[in-house]
């Protein structure tokens, strides 16, 4: 007897089932998120631990008594440690503007990692662009500039060399001789 031969309370029946089964799959798949969520959040607040903060002076109040500071992290260093504590398959793909990071699960066992050269060089050009009030970019860091800040932070020049110009090959940088500008699609990749 064939689907549509069967009674329809049947039908109904097998439906609540399979119903139920998807509600019980729904709750175990938000348990598993909500615990790898969990494990990167301990593994950023690690990396944010040992990268640490950049503290600059604002500068003082007219009459010298009050002081500002700016504490703020290095995004390059924060990538390459997030990079570092991440379980593997995990790699930052993105530090967004608004300081957030966004983590992507590579599906593979291991980080590939070009995935992970290609984060860090991306948060050394964001940190190293310089954007006027309006968001227009007044100065970036030059090639040699970015992969020298690359090496400091672990990666092989050679590796980061390549993954530059695969990164001017997606439009996610351009390279130019004034420097390395943030392109299309920056916040993609």
């Amino acid at each position: 007897m064939g689907m549509t031969e069967e009674p329809a309370h049947e039908q109904m029946e097998h439906h609540a089932t399979l119903t139920d089964e998807l509600a019980d799959l729904d709750a175990e798949r938000d348990a598993v998120a909500a615990s790898v969520q969990d494990r990167l959040a301990d593994a950023v607040s690690e990396a944010i631990a040992k990268a640490g903060t950049n503290v600059g002076s604002l500068g003082q109040s007219k009459d010298g008594k009050r002081f500002r500071f700016e504490a703020r992290l290095d995004r390059a260093a924060l990538v390459a440690a997030v990079t570092e504590a991440l379980p593997d398959g995990f790699v930052v793909s993105h530090v967004n503007e608004d300081g957030t990071l966004s983590v992507d699960w590579t599906g593979d066992s291991t980080t590939p990692s070009k995935r992970e050269h290609g984060a860090i060089l991306k948060a050394i050009i964001a940190e190293e662009t310089e954007t006027d009030r309006d968001g227009f970019i007044e100065s970036v860091p030059s090639r040699d500039r970015v992969l020298a800040r690359a090496v400091e932070l672990g990666v092989d020049e050679e590796d980061a060399a390549d993954r530059l110009s695969r990164l001017a090959t997606l439009d996610v940088v351009d390279i130019t001789d004034e420097g390395v500008y943030p392109d299309e699609n920056f916040s993609r990749y």
